[in-house]
């Protein structure tokens, strides 16, 4: 062998070293590296005798639940799914939201590129996780086809228009029996609704006359608006019922974004009342809602110091928030998105500008915890009387889980904080009965001795003393309701 082919060949090896090497490194590091933040977590826990912690379950143990979770930005590239797969499932999560971009399937006029889809969409369902579609930006390779970008312009042209019922009628086709719930656009009201208002109701109709052609059993749904306030619900649904075509709409899916979680939810109530005035069937869906940790200068909740300490407390309330006004709701996102002028940090997992994991953040787990007791076995059982010492405002949601009361607590007045201090307060509540519970701590998952003179139950009032707080919710329920394994 020459000495530039024996240099060629170690060069070679060399870097299939070095792929190897870093293939490895990164696939391992999210197991590896634990972040500083999840350590200061594990060292403040409550006042409590620890019990052990919170079994976590994966999606395909879970029989069913009002989660999903965010797998967007795959149709831009913006993410790579095998990048965070194995993260997916165990995380337990029934549901994942994918995005299904025209421009990325069809970059060559009537030919279809189904490989990467297809690949996810199997990859989820033998995770356990059934995805969700959004059908949704423009094909530029069609003059008047619109932009492959949030916010862009919607297909509007007679053969733009055309191509996208192909388009939509062959990808239904092909996902029938695996993919059963499909959603029309993301967030059309990004920009002036009495211009986008009538482009989208065109498109919404014929995009689910396609599907219902196609997939009679499909659902469908509309609009994945900004907010639960946004201009276009009420114009859109008047203008679907003018043309008799409310039949189409199965749910209406919105995103919600606010720095202090439970400030969405007076518009959540208005918008469930407006519906219920349309046609009660309709279902509504929180549909993509997450919180950075970091401060951006840009996208939603910018120009605030989030952190990782204040992340997972946001999830937590928000979760909870959505969970007691009966929503099923979507946590955005899995993981980091790399957008072309910004590191999105609403990702449950950390990645750098490479898009590989670093590790899991602390908002991960605290997601998993919440997913793991909040299954389909759990129900929201109204408001209750309640009564607390101290000054800052306290949120009570009452549960059922089985037979057993369930409660999540938490200080609800302010923007989710950095501080990990525990504040006791003495609290009492009306017709909550429980035998013999303990405490939880979401964000870590780990579950709390109360001892016996810390809690009273008389008759059908139950009264604490000095139970630990904090701006996150924690739970108080039954301890054979909660499955344990050990802390060593």
């Amino acid at each position: 062998m020459s000495r530039l082919g024996l240099m060629t060949q170690v060069l070679l090896s060399l870097a299939l070293f070095n792929w190897v090497a870093n293939s490895l490194f990164f696939h391992s590091l999210a197991e590896e590296v634990i972040p500083s933040s999840w350590e200061e977590f594990q060292r403040h826990g409550p006042p409590l005798l620890s019990l052990g912690h919170i079994r976590t379950r994966s999606a395909s143990e879970i029989k069913n639940s009002s989660w999903s979770v965010g797998c967007e930005t795959l149709d831009r590239d913006y993410t790579v799914y095998d990048n965070y797969r194995d993260y997916v499932g165990p995380l337990g999560a029934v549901r994942a939201r994918i995005q299904a971009g025209w421009a990325k399937c069809e970059k060559a006029k009537g030919i279809y590129e189904w490989a990467w889809l297809d690949h996810v969409i199997e990859d989820l369902l033998h995770q356990g996780v059934h995805p969700w579609v959004c059908i949704c930006y423009g094909n530029p390779i069609y003059p008047g086809g619109g932009t492959p970008n949030l916010g862009g312009g919607l297909p509007q042209s007679d053969e733009a228009l055309a191509a996208w019922d192909r388009w939509v009628e062959a990808m239904v086709k092909r996902y029938r029996g695996r993919v059963i719930e499909w959603e029309i656009w993301n967030e059309p009201d990004l920009g002036r609704t009495e211009e986008r208002l009538p482009q989208y109701v065109k498109l919404f109709v014929r995009t689910a006359e396609t599907i219902r052609t196609v997939d009679p059993q499909a659902k469908i749904l509309a609009l994945a608006v900004c907010s639960p306030t946004s201009s276009m619900i009420a114009p859109f649904l008047k203008e679907l019922q003018r043309q008799d075509k409310l039949h189409l709409v199965d749910a209406i899916t919105f995103h919600g974004y606010t720095r202090r979680p439970e400030d969405l939810y007076r518009g959540v109530v208005s918008l469930q009342n407006l519906v219920r005035e349309f046609d009660p069937r309709i279902e509504l869906i929180q549909g993509e809602a997450g919180c950075p940790s970091v401060e951006h200068p840009i996208h939603a909740l910018a120009k605030y110091p989030w952190t990782e300490f204040s992340q997972p407390k946001w999830y937590l309330r928000r979760m909870l928030g959505d969970f007691s006004h009966r929503l099923r709701s979507s946590v955005f996102t899995i993981v980091d998105i790399r957008y072309p002028e910004v590191l999105l940090s609403m990702g449950l997992l950390r990645a750098n500008d490479n898009k590989e994991v670093l590790y899991k953040k602390p908002a991960y787990y605290a997601v998993q915890h919440a997913m793991s007791v909040f299954d389909s076995s759990v129900r929201p059982s109204g408001p209750v009387d309640v009564s607390y010492s101290g000054e800052r405002s306290v949120r009570v949601v009452a549960c059922q889980k089985g037979d057993q009361p369930l409660l999540a607590i938490w200080f609800d007045g302010e923007v989710p904080s950095n501080s990990l201090d525990w504040v006791p307060v003495d609290l009492s509540l009306e017709n909550v009965r429980f035998r013999s519970p303990v405490y939880v701590e979401l964000i870590t998952g780990r579950a709390y001795h109360l001892p016996p003179d810390s809690y009273r139950q008389e008759g059908p009032r139950l009264t604490f003393k000095n139970l630990p707080l904090w701006d996150s919710p924690i739970l108080i329920m039954e301890q054979t309701q909660l499955e344990l394994r050990s802390d060593q």
